[in-house]
């Protein structure tokens, strides 16, 4: 699968990868150039392999709140909120934020690899509730500017987004066309994402990669948009969080809110018996600790790295591991990086 993008990558150089069945860009000119780019000034993302998804009906905001661990009744107006969808055997189905336009009017965007088991999913689950789902991920595109400038680069052709706050979203108009101008990100460095007909994208795209260049503006791949995540400590599905590992095991914990009345999953949730945990550390030894190496203390494997890299702007090895003991800040852990042991000290998340 390609985005409406991809002859724009090709074009720009992009080394070209396979990403959830989609042919995305990796990298223009390189992941930590790129990673500093979106620290220090504006980066732009094609993540339109990600999906968006009407949600609308009466019961919209109770079918909704139903199926998120993180509550969602009774949020404001044009408000985004992150969660994560639990299945009824306890699992994560998918993390996601959840954009409510009133009571009866919601959408979704979801993650590239679970863009259709989260369709069935929400599917699946409506028959008790009056709501009618909508997939746009044929029609739709998905830009994100990021940076200390993205929001002046933005307000270039948008003026309003200089209002736009945080979790925020708001409708506005483009060529007489609606789009969808959002406070959200996946970076950590600030700015928005837009949510457009694919024409408009492609439209945006050129505009913002035009007018930006007096802003340092550069097209970003998938690789620094992991390594900006994983500074943040932000999940990546399929990492922190899957089908094995439950909402209140990983990063996204915070999300879990038991005192809701119910949501499915929920039943299962609170029975885990000592469930594990995720934590940030930092190598104290050289190495790079990869997803799935052996996390050790006192002898003794006590879990595994779920995400690790070298992080661009501390220039350090960082990693997230999931553990079945409780830890402490400055507590040391030691991951198997090939025949090697190296210390890992636990610190808090976010790294930077």
């Amino acid at each position: 699968m390609r985005t409406v993008l991809y002859d724009r990558h090709c074009r720009l150089n992009a080394k070209i990868v396979d990403f959830a069945g989609w042919e995305m860009p990796i990298r223009y000119k390189g992941v930590i150039h790129e990673h500093h780019t979106v620290r220090k000034k504006v980066g732009i993302f094609d993540v339109s392999h990600m999906g968006r998804i009407l949600i609308e009906g009466p019961d919209a905001e109770s079918f909704l709140d139903f199926l998120s661990t993180n509550e969602i009744t009774g949020k404001k107006d044009f408000s985004a909120t992150y969660t994560v969808w639990a299945s009824a055997d306890g699992g994560s189905v998918d993390d996601l934020i959840i954009y409510k336009k009133d009571n009866t009017h919601f959408f979704v965007v979801v993650n590239a690899g679970n863009r259709e088991k989260d369709l069935q999913h929400l599917q699946k689950h409506a028959s008790d509730f009056d709501v009618t789902i909508t997939s746009l991920y044929e029609k739709e595109g998905i830009l994100a500017i990021q940076g200390p400038k993205a929001k002046s680069l933005i307000g270039e052709l948008f003026p309003d987004v200089q209002d736009l706050k945080p979790m925020r979203f708001a409708p506005i108009l483009y060529n007489q066309q609606e789009i969808i101008l959002s406070g959200t990100g996946y970076t950590g460095a600030g700015g928005c994402e837009i949510y457009a007909p694919n024409e408009v994208i492609v439209a945006l795209w050129d505009q913002f990669l035009d007018i930006g260049q007096s802003y340092g503006v550069e097209p970003i791949g998938l690789g620094a948009r992991d390594t900006l995540r994983l500074e943040m400590g932000f999940a990546l599905y399929g990492h922190e969080l899957s089908d094995a590992i439950a909402p209140n095991e990983s990063v996204s914990a915070w999300t879990v809110k038991l005192g809701k009345p119910d949501f499915l999953g929920k039943e299962v949730i609170e029975k885990l018996d000592n469930p594990r945990a995720e934590y940030g550390v930092v190598l104290q030894d050289k190495g790079i600790a990869r997803e799935g190496y052996p996390v050790y203390r006192e002898g003794q494997q006590i879990g595994v790295v779920t995400s690790g890299t070298q992080s661009p702007t501390l220039n350090q090895a960082i990693a997230i591991v999931l553990v079945d003991q409780k830890l402490s800040q400055e507590d040391i852990v030691e991951i198997q990086i090939r025949k090697n042991l190296c210390r890992a000290k636990v610190v808090k998340l976010p790294f930077i």
